[in-house]
């Protein structure tokens, strides 16, 4: 927009110079003066310089449409200058930037997408097929019988992609997860890009007309996802093994499934992943998904024996963190939102332990607009969130997920907002497993939204989809959320849980918990040096207990007791208080303690160089 503006003066300066540059407060000439025929004959040149004052501006001639096409030229003229520029540097990279005068802004919205492959996307579109089913999807939430059974019988000459649309027409759906960079790593529809040709990744399209469906959403208003596989690109991998993880004694590593991973720590390997989502930008994808931004899992296995060139000592959600920092940069221009999906049990763990996989909340949060957990219950083991089989328990599993959600994007200043992937198949391995029908869903769906988290993406892989998951009841119209907590937070704390929680974290160290329960703008935002502030504190906790509190509105008052050894060089002494009252703020959602150590009763202990014996004063 910066370098629109400056093409736009730029030209209009030009306009001005060619025009000259006159005195515009010049005497008006009075038509009721006497002229002196001998001051001003026609044989005598006329002076041009002293009568600029006369002269009309030749920019104000200009129409204002004459002057817009002529900064729009020199625009033209600009941006032309800087593509050039762009496919040098870029090189086989490279993809243009949005058209002149197509540039837009990004727009956020509670989206609740489903998920769609380049199969399904590929489908021809009957719109008249697409109006039927709404017509069928409006009968069913009028629980119409007779319309109901009169439209069911044209159903079966609909396609999956058809129902998708007319799902997301006419229930809470208003969005679609589409694969653009698949499994296998390649394109779903034709790359103009050189290096997709160069590693052969074009050779199964499967969306031939891809401006044909972006109309076709929009007609609908739907809101379009390009979901990248990232890291996980078996074609790339084979294509370019140079770009892979190694083996320390030579070639390539491969996982469990035979399959080679490209390396996260390779530059080149981003570069390929962001071109990509600059040309799915350009063809109308409003948001850009980069699922796999991982490294593969089972890292005790192969960390011995790999090696990631390009690391540079990094650790690997730092690598991971950089790349979508890398990414939201490259994309700053073409107005897309960028989502990230992550495990879910990286709501619960802390700085990529015990999984090693690269994925960190607060690595990943602050540079991404969606941070989408892939809370599946089938994914959990045994007793997580206290059940035996989590399969089993969609709700519950689903609300304890976003539960710690809620409490680690809180402690990230600037975090993505949480959208999570849910369940939509029927986990048939799974021991104990339930079939999760529309019922199942919609569980999910409402365990989320009670929390506030009112955008999610579902996951079938067949994609086919129950319209009724999607119809929120009558009971749930009712109902206002987030639910209403009362004295507790999104953690199920009230205030005085919140303040023994920290005290307990604080005396046992587990300086992660405490980071968490601090407020952000009363803490640096880097946990290894907060780390380090915390590891070196002079105050070190010995006892501590909560008495009571009291609430008033989003900020409370927690009578605490507290005794802090406080250490000094070599001198040590003790702070004892039982009758302070510190103050907990309730930060998007969660009670945080603002730590305030009062001096109130002191306690000095020295040791006797002599006898050994400890004075207390």
């Amino acid at each position: 927009m910066v370098k629109r503006l400056t093409a736009i003066i730029l030209a209009l300066c030009i306009i001005m110079t060619l025009g000259g540059c006159g005195d515009n407060n010049a005497d008006p000439v009075d038509n009721n003066d006497t002229v002196d025929p001998s001051e001003n004959t026609t044989d005598d040149p006329i002076d041009v310089e002293g009568q600029e004052g006369n002269a009309e501006d030749p920019v104000d001639q200009l129409t204002e449409e004459e002057k817009a096409r002529i900064a729009y030229e020199a625009a033209l003229a600009e941006r032309e200058e800087l593509e050039t520029e762009r496919k040098q540097e870029l090189g086989e990279f490279y993809i243009p930037l949005p058209p002149v005068g197509d540039e837009t802004e990004k727009v956020k919205i509670d989206a609740k997408g489903l998920f769609c492959t380049g199969s399904t996307a590929g489908k021809n579109i009957d719109t008249a097929n697409v109006d039927e089913y709404i017509e069928y999807i409006e009968a069913v939430k009028a629980n119409d019988t007779e319309e109901i059974n009169r439209l069911s019988s044209v159903l079966q000459n609909l396609n999956t992609l058809e129902k998708i649309i007319g799902i997301a027409a006419t229930t809470e759906i208003n969005a679609v997860v589409i694969d653009v960079k698949d499994d296998s790593g390649l394109l779903t529809y034709e790359s103009s890009l050189e290096i997709v040709d160069s590693v052969d990744a074009n050779r199964s399209t499967r969306i031939k007309d891809v401006g044909a469906l972006m109309e076709v959403l929009e007609k609908y208003d739907i809101y379009p996802i390009a979901r990248i596989v990232t890291f996980k690109d078996m074609n790339f991998a084979y294509a370019k093994p140079e770009h892979s993880i190694q083996l320390k004694n030579g070639g390539v590593w491969h996982d469990y499934s035979g399959t080679p991973w490209v390396n996260p720590f390779d530059k080149h390997v981003w570069d390929y992943n962001v071109a990509i989502a600059k040309e799915a930008a350009l063809l109308g994808f409003k948001e850009i998904q980069f699922d796999y931004v991982r490294f593969p899992d089972n890292a005790k296995a192969y960390n011995p024996i790999t090696n990631f060139p390009g690391r540079e000592g990094r650790q690997k959600d730092e690598a991971i963190g950089d790349f979508l920092e890398y990414a939201k940069a490259s994309l700053e221009d073409y107005s897309v939102n960028i989502g990230a999906d992550v495990f879910g049990l990286i709501t619960r763990t802390w700085d990529d332990y015990p999984e090693d996989i690269g994925q960190s909340w607060i690595e990943i949060a602050p540079h991404v607009d969606y941070v989408c957990p892939m809370s599946y219950p089938s994914h959990y083991g045994e007793y997580w969130y206290g059940y035996e089989v989590p399969d089993a328990h969609p709700y519950g599993v689903v609300r304890g997920s976003m539960m710690e959600a809620l409490e680690k994007n809180s402690a990230v200043a600037d975090g993505g907002t949480i959208r999570p992937w849910l369940q939509d198949f029927t986990a048939t391995w799974v021991v104990g497993h339930i079939y999760y029908g529309y019922t199942e869903v919609r569980q999910q769906i409402l365990a989320a939204k009670e929390l506030g988290i009112d955008s999610y993406m579902i996951w079938n892989p067949s994609n086919v989809y129950d319209p009724r998951a999607f119809i929120a009841s009558a009971e749930e119209n009712r109902t206002t959320y987030p639910v209403d907590m009362g004295d507790q937070d999104y953690r199920g704390r009230t205030p005085m849980d919140a303040m023994f929680e920290y005290f307990r974290a604080e005396r046992h160290e587990i300086f992660s918990q405490v980071f968490l329960l601090t407020p952000v703008d009363d803490r640096t935002d880097n946990f290894d040096v907060y780390y380090e502030e915390m590891s070196t504190d002079k105050y070190d906790l010995i006892d501590y207990d909560t008495l009571g509190y009291e609430v008033s509105g989003d900020t409370a008052r927690v009578n605490v007791y507290y005794k802090y050894q406080v250490t000094e060089g070599e001198a040590t002494r003790y702070i004892e208080n039982d009758q302070d009252v510190w103050n907990l703020v309730k930060e998007e959602g969660i009670w945080k303690v603002i730590r305030d150590i009062k001096e109130v009763k002191v306690e000095e202990e020295s040791q006797n160089d002599e006898t050994g014996d400890t004075t207390v004063n």
